[in-house]
């Protein structure tokens, strides 16, 4: 019995890698970079189940990108989930998503003496340089979580670690999804996150990299919605006055699909069925309206388990076993001990349990 648990556990994670990379969707990638993700994860979650108590009472700082929003609070609550298991202590840096901000933190960290570094990446080219500049001359480990940096894809050598989902290959396998949904030619309008982002540069190149794998989708609105609901519903609603004959809409967070929904019903149409709702977030709401039909699949985001597994990565680096690698979300038992992948559909809803 336990040896086929362990054949099914080992079939779900290349199946998930697999996912993650865009394999299934035609992108190209060496068997040898899923297996090495897997080996990174798998490192990752045994220390974890060890459990050991850490040598000394570690003072770690948390260098966060964030400011007040679900996700953010998701991810402080995995944090502190990690502190009161291993006993160390964080102070946190939030820089608002604000790079020059997130340079006075790095530098005030760094002459505070913290025997680590969590480092969040407001984004990648400026954050790169920080940590190069400044963080890498302490001789402390850095773990970084959220977002690739310094041109990587995942993980950047010199680490303790990287602990992420939101990078190209994500966004790809979201968008390829939505529209493998058009057996036929269709319209679709897109919602997206703040422009001149990284995060909206993964956004829009992945839909870029869709529309070349499916000609038959006709793109006729793709704008930014600053992850607000009141301005998706806005952008939706004009997209909808101007081509009515939209069947599908890609949104990149939950909580702005709200305002997609509420934009599709003022039309007099129904969520779901006349147009579908491809979303990102796999939060509790939108697990709910997956559920009920409402969206048609929501692609999980895993804040909590981002900075939980973060922090574990940074004290195996402190204790002498660092992970150096890429892990990647879809490996964590959330994903891996549920659905077995990271698109949450109707079908396989049950199967995922969100935290946030």
């Amino acid at each position: 019995m336990k040896s086929r648990k362990m054949l099914h556990r080992v079939f779900a994670r290349s199946v998930t890698v697999a996912l993650a990379l865009g394999l299934s969707f035609g992108l190209l990638a060496a068997p040898a970079q899923a297996e090495s993700v897997s080996e990174a994860a798998q490192k990752l979650l045994d220390y974890d189940a060890k459990g050991a108590k850490p040598s000394k009472v570690y003072r770690i700082a948390y260098l966060t990108e964030c400011g007040q929003n679900p996700y953010c609070t998701a991810r402080r609550a995995g944090l502190q989930a990690a502190a009161d298991k291993y006993g160390f202590e964080f102070k946190r840096f939030a820089a608002n998503f604000n790079p020059a901000e997130q340079v006075k933190q790095v530098q005030n960290a760094v002459t505070e003496g913290f025997d680590g570094f969590l480092f969040a990446p407001t984004a990648a080219a400026p954050s790169c340089t920080m940590w190069k500049r400044h963080l890498v001359p302490t001789g402390k480990p850095v773990v970084s979580l959220d977002l690739p940096m310094c041109n990587d894809a995942d993980y950047s050598a010199g680490l303790a670690g990287t602990v992420t989902m939101q990078r190209q290959a994500y966004y790809d396998a979201h968008v390829m999804n939505a529209f493998a949904s058009c057996s036929g030619p269709c319209k679709a309008a897109a919602v997206g996150g703040f422009v001149g982002s990284d995060l909206f540069g993964f956004w829009e190149k992945a839909i870029q990299n869709g529309l070349a794998k499916y000609p038959n989708v006709d793109m006729v609105s793709d704008q930014p919605a600053n992850f607000d609901p009141r301005v998706a519903l806005q952008k939706i609603q004009d997209a909808l006055l101007a081509h009515p004959d939209i069947t599908v809409v890609v949104s990149s967070w939950d909580d702005m699909s709200r305002g997609v929904e509420q934009a599709i019903e003022s039309a007099g149409k129904k969520p779901g069925t006349d147009v579908r709702i491809y979303s990102i977030g796999a939060n509790k709401d939108g697990v709910a309206k997956v559920k009920a039909g409402i969206y048609n699949e929501s692609t999980v985001l895993l804040p909590w388990e981002e900075s939980y597994y973060a922090a574990v990565a940074l004290i195996a680096a402190l204790e002498g076993e660092p992970i150096n690698g890429y892990v990647n979300e879809a490996h964590l038992p959330r994903v891996m001990d549920g659905p077995g992948t990271i698109l949450i559909t109707k079908e396989n809803a049950d199967q995922f349990e969100p935290n946030y």
